[in-house]
C-alpha cells in the first residue's frame, strides 16, 4: 500500500510530460508488421501494452501471454488469423478472459480463419491457425467494442479481396473507429466509411511511408485537467499537445469547459487552468470517449456538483469493472454518487471528512489508480493499494505528479 502526500508547491506554472499515445503506437505497430518493419516509428510508446504489443510481433514463442492486455488480444487475434502456417496461442489473465472476443471470433471465421477457443467459448485465450485469408462483406455487432473493428480494419487492406464491413448495433466508440482511419490513411491507405459501412480495398502493394511518428496521448491528459479541477492557482503546461488531432479523446477539453478549465494553445503545447466556475449541472455522453469516464467522474464529485454520465455500457468490460469501481471508491470518501442503467450520477454532497484514512482499491486498473491519485490535493489521508497499475499506459505518471506537490510513500 502506498500513501499520498501533498506538500503545497510554490510553483504555479508547471510542465507536464505525456505518455506517447499506446491507442496509436499499437495500430501502428501492427501496420508496420504488414510491411516487415520497415517503417521508423518514432515517439513510440514505453506503456506496457505497446511494448508487450511489439514484441508478440516480434517474437518466435508460439505461445505468447498478453496478460490484461486488451489492445493486444484483439489486433493480434486479426493479425495472426491473416499469417500463413504459422500456429500461435494467446494466453491472458484470468481478468481478460472474462473479457468477450466472440464478436472479433465469429467476423474472422466467415472469413475462413481458423480459431478456436482454448478455454471458455466466447473469451480467450484463444489457439490460431495462420492461412491466407480472403476477404468479402461482412456483419458485425459493433455494440461492445470498437476494438473489434480496429483489428478487420488494420488487416483489411493485406488480404485478398479487401473487407466491406456492415456495423450493426449501437457503434460503441466510434471516434476510435474514426482515429484508425485516419491513422491509415496518414501510411497511405484508403479507407471509406459510409454510415455503418466500411470498405477497404486490398492494398498490398501501396508503398510504404518511411517514418511516422506517434502523437502524445490524449487519454492521459485527462487526468492533469482533473488536476486542475482540484487545484485553480496552477497552471499546467501539457507539452507537444494539440487540439488539432487524430485522437477522439481530444475532446477532452471541450468537456472540461463545463468544469471550468480553459484550453490555450501556445505553440505546440497546451495550457490548462480553472478559470471558471463548474456548471452546477452537467450531462456528460461519453459514448465515443468512455475511457475518459474514471477522471470526469472523479472530477465531478470532487467538484461536489450534480452531474450525469452516460454512454457507459462497455466500461464493466474494461480492465475491471470501472462503472462499479468509480462509485465504490468514490462512496468510500464520502461522496454521493450512483450508478443505474449503465450512468453514473454525482450528487452534492452536505459535507466530506477530509482527514477521513481511505485505502483506494485500483482493481489492477490503471485508469482508476490515475483517476483518484489526484485526490490527495483535497484529501489529507488518501492511500492506493497499487501504484505499478499506471505502467499499462503511462509509466511515469507518478514521477509527473511530483511536479504539483503530491508524493507517494510506501506504507
Amino acid at each position: 500500500m502506498f500513501g499520498l502526500v501533498y506538500k503545497n508547491t510554490t510553483v504555479r506554472n508547471i510542465r507536464i510530460d505525456l505518455p506517447a499515445s499506446k491507442s496509436i503506437s499499437n495500430r501502428a505497430l501492427i501496420l508496420n508488421a504488414f510491411y516487415k518493419n520497415s517503417i521508423t516509428l518514432n515517439n513510440l510508446s514505453l506503456a506496457d501494452d505497446t511494448q508487450l504489443m511489439n514484441w508478440a510481433l516480434n517474437t518466435n514463442e508460439t505461445q505468447l501471454n498478453l496478460k490484461n492486455a486488451g489492445t493486444c488480444m484483439r489486433f493480434l487475434t486479426a493479425y495472426f488469423a491473416t499469417q500463413n502456417n504459422k500456429e500461435i496461442s494467446l494466453l491472458c489473465s484470468n481478468r481478460m478472459k472474462q473479457r468477450p472476443i466472440a464478436n472479433l471470433v465469429n467476423a474472422l471465421q466467415n472469413l475462413d480463419a481458423d480459431i478456436t477457443y482454448l478455454e471458455q467459448k466466447k473469451f480467450p485465450p484463444l489457439l490460431i491457425k495462420g492461412k491466407l485469408i480472403e476477404g468479402k462483406k461482412i456483419t458485425i455487432n459493433a455494440s461492445e467494442s470498437s476494438q473489434f473493428i480496429t483489428a478487420l480494419m488494420l488487416i483489411a487492406p493485406f488480404i485478398k479481396n479487401g473487407l466491406c464491413m456492415e456495423l450493426t448495433g449501437n457503434i460503441a466508440s466510434f471516434d476510435y473507429i474514426k482515429m484508425t482511419a485516419l491513422l491509415m490513411e496518414q501510411f497511405g491507405l484508403n479507407v471509406t466509411i459510409d454510415s455503418n459501412i466500411i470498405t477497404i480495398k486490398n492494398q498490398i502493394d501501396v508503398a510504404p511511408i518511411k517514418e511516422f511518428t506517434i502523437e502524445n496521448d490524449w487519454s492521459s491528459a485527462a487526468f492533469w485537467y482533473l488536476t486542475c479541477c482540484l487545484n485553480n492557482q496552477i497552471a499546467i503546461t501539457l507539452n507537444n499537445l494539440s487540439t488539432n488531432s487524430i485522437q477522439g479523446d481530444n475532446i477532452t477539453a471541450k468537456l472540461f469547459e463545463q468544469l471550468g478549465i480553459i484550453t490555450k494553445p501556445i505553440d505546440n503545447n497546451l495550457i490548462i487552468q480553472k478559470q471558471l466556475e463548474a456548471n452546477s449541472t452537467c450531462y456528460f455522453d461519453l459514448s465515443n470517449c468512455i475511457d475518459l469516464a474514471p477522471a470526469l467522474t472523479v472530477a465531478c464529485a470532487a467538484l461536489n456538483i450534480n452531474a450525469t454520465v452516460t454512454g457507459l455500457e462497455n466500461l464493466v468490460i474494461k480492465e475491471s469493472n470501472r462503472l462499479e469501481a468509480i462509485v465504490t471508491e468514490l462512496k468510500k470518501l464520502g461522496y454521493n454518487v450512483s450508478n443505474n442503467n449503465n450512468a453514473i450520477f454525482t450528487h452534492q454532497t452536505s459535507s466530506i471528512d477530509l482527514n477521513k484514512a481511505v485505502i483506494i482499491n485500483t482493481y489492477d486498473d490503471h485508469r482508476i489508480a490515475m483517476a483518484f491519485a489526484p485526490l490527495a490535493l483535497k484529501f489529507n489521508n488518501i492511500n492506493l493499494d497499487n501504484l505499478d497499475v499506471v505502467k499499462k499506459s503511462y509509466p511515469n505518471f507518478f514521477s509527473e505528479l511530483t511536479k504539483v506537490g503530491i508524493k507517494t510513500k510506501a506504507l
